[in-house]
């Protein structure tokens, strides 16, 4: 299958060749009348889809150097759209290239413009691709591309470099005409730093080679002149001149190139420069034009000149074949996905057989370890029970030792008070009697015992009973009381109510006491109760 089709347009004919396997070969010329361009299309229709890249190299093509501000986005590509309609105002077929910006003032963004001013002359020929639907790449110019060209040949350390080749436009190979119609043309591109800056194409006077050697002097000393007098080039600087050609041509050249000092030349093989850019030779094709196909053939190079119009179809080609690599993107994962998901399920389905086989032989030797047990007095489910149960009740066990704690605490700081006894017992309802309350004075007005808590739950309570040793007045053992009780509400939760004190201080309880034979109080005795509601463990 041919990868690319190559046509390379002069202005007098149009040459299609094949690219294929890196390979230039099958050129076809077709002239520029309507004969040649319905030659052209039907050879286009011969090769559906293939993509067409459509070299010029016309005499027809300006080229301008200018400055605009210097923008980003959008602002910036607006800019030298406008700039290129202010250049060539009727031309469509038109390219810009940035080409860096200045060192001084604003530093504006210097551009090189061009435009292929024979629109008449080239249109033709892509309308006749669009009607077959060639996949049109793109419109190339001969001088634009020489640019990457001299790159690539390690001319573009050169401070002012003229590269000049000699393009063949004979009409050899067109059916019905003579095979010597040959004739050649000119092509000079001048760089700048290897940037292009303007291109001339000079047609021969004659067919054969005898005035190229004049023809080259003649032509580079007035380029010379010109960038003397634009100021491209300083007076006092060289200007390197690079000639491509075949060995016929370089043999005419040899010694008859004389340019003095400031006019350095250089031939070199185009046989040589193919060869370096690792090209074949195409020997059914005129050695300059090979040179420009197979470069624009082996390189990705950006459109120069084609609308969008021209480039419909190519872009919908780029499109379909992305959308369709994409697919096979897809299925290739995909693929690549289930094969490895099913390795990995038959990875695990074989670890999974591996642990059944594995829980087997567990269980049939837990089952021989209970087969020499001796046998239980109790089933193993009410072993079983009762373990929970008791352990159940260990996490809800309670004991006194934190009340003990702080009742000992609070004695601690009362030394007049001596504790005779302290009952303590869990129960649901806070307000359990415990040994003599019972029988004991009502409680004073104001003093209540603790409510029973929403919902439910558990308390300790506990009654404390004793005395205050030694007893000095019944004041003095009501404060001892008082502050014992004071000291013990301090506790968190902690409830301390006086169950019977040393003397009653309600105005309607009955006021007793004793004394001993000498007419003194015999004791001062109390009874506190104590109630503490106890958290969930």
């Amino acid at each position: 299958m041919i990868a690319k089709l190559l046509a390379y347009h002069n202005g007098k004919y149009t040459a299609v060749s094949t690219w294929r396997n890196g390979t230039l070969s099958g050129r076809r010329v077709f002239p520029a009348d309507a004969e040649g361009i319905a030659g052209f299309a039907a050879h286009l229709g011969a090769h559906p889809g293939t993509p067409l890249h459509f070299l010029v190299d016309v005499i027809e093509e300006d080229f301008r150097l200018d400055t605009v501000p210097h923008l980003l986005g959008r602002s910036r590509a607006a800019l030298v759209n406008r700039k290129l309609g202010q250049v060539f105002r009727t031309e469509i077929y038109r390219h810009s290239e940035f080409q860096g910006r200045d060192s001084e003032g604003r530093r504006d963004d210097r551009l090189l413009l061009s435009a292929l001013s024979n629109e008449e002359g080239l249109k033709p020929w892509l309308d006749a691709a669009l009607e077959k639907k060639t996949p049109i790449a793109g419109v190339y110019s001969v001088p634009l591309l020489s640019q990457p060209l001299a790159v690539k040949l390690g001319l573009a350390g050169e401070r002012h470099l003229l590269l000049v080749t000699r393009q063949e436009v004979g009409t050899s190979g067109m059916e019905g005409l003579p095979a010597n119609s040959q004739s050649g043309s000119l092509r000079q591109s001048y760089f700048q730093d290897g940037l292009l800056k303007f291109s001339r194409l000079t047609y021969a006077a004659a067919a054969d080679l005898s005035g190229l050697a004049a023809m080259v002097n003649e032509e580079s000393a007035k380029i010379q002149q010109y960038l003397n007098n634009t100021r491209l080039l300083p007076r006092d600087e060289a200007l390197h001149i690079h000639f491509l050609g075949t060995g016929e041509e370089l043999d005419v050249l040899e010694g008859e190139c004389d340019g003095g000092p400031l006019r350095r030349f250089e031939l070199r093989d185009l046989a040589d420069a193919a060869a370096a850019l690792g090209l074949p030779p195409a020997p059914d094709h005129p050695a300059a034009e090979a040179l420009f196909l197979q470069f624009l053939a082996r390189h990705r190079i950006p459109n120069h000149y084609a609308s969008p119009r021209e480039t419909r179809y190519w872009r919908l080609d780029r499109t379909a074949l992305a959308m369709k690599s994409s697919g096979i993107a897809l299925v290739i994962f995909g693929g690549a996905s289930a094969a490895l998901n099913i390795a990995h399920g038959l990875t695990h389905l074989g670890r999974a057989g591996e642990t059944e086989q594995q829980a087997i032989r567990i269980e049939a030797r837990t089952q021989a370890i209970r087969a020499a047990f001796p046998t239980l007095p109790i089933p193993p489910d009410a072993l079983k029970q009762t373990v929970e149960l008791a352990n159940h009740l260990s996490s809800r066990s309670w004991t006194p030792e934190p009340l003990m704690n702080q009742v000992s605490q609070a004695l601690a700081s009362q030394p007049h008070i001596r504790l005779e006894r302290l009952q303590w017992a869990l129960s649901a309802d806070p307000n359990l009697k415990l040994g003599s309350e019972e029988a004991a004075a009502p409680q004073p007005e104001g003093e209540s015992a603790p409510p029973p808590a929403p919902g439910g739950g558990l308390y300790e309570v506990a009654l404390m009973e004793g005395e205050v040793s030694p007893f000095v007045s019944y004041r003095h053992a009501l404060e001892q009381v008082e502050a014992l009780a004071a000291k013990l509400k301090a506790n968190p939760g902690l409830e301390a109510v006086p169950v019977t004190l040393p003397i009653e201080t309600d105005p309607k309880a009955e006021l007793k006491g004793s004394v001993d034979e000498e007419g003194k109080a015999a004791s001062a005795t109390f009874s506190l109760r104590l109630t503490r509601r106890i958290e969930s463990p």
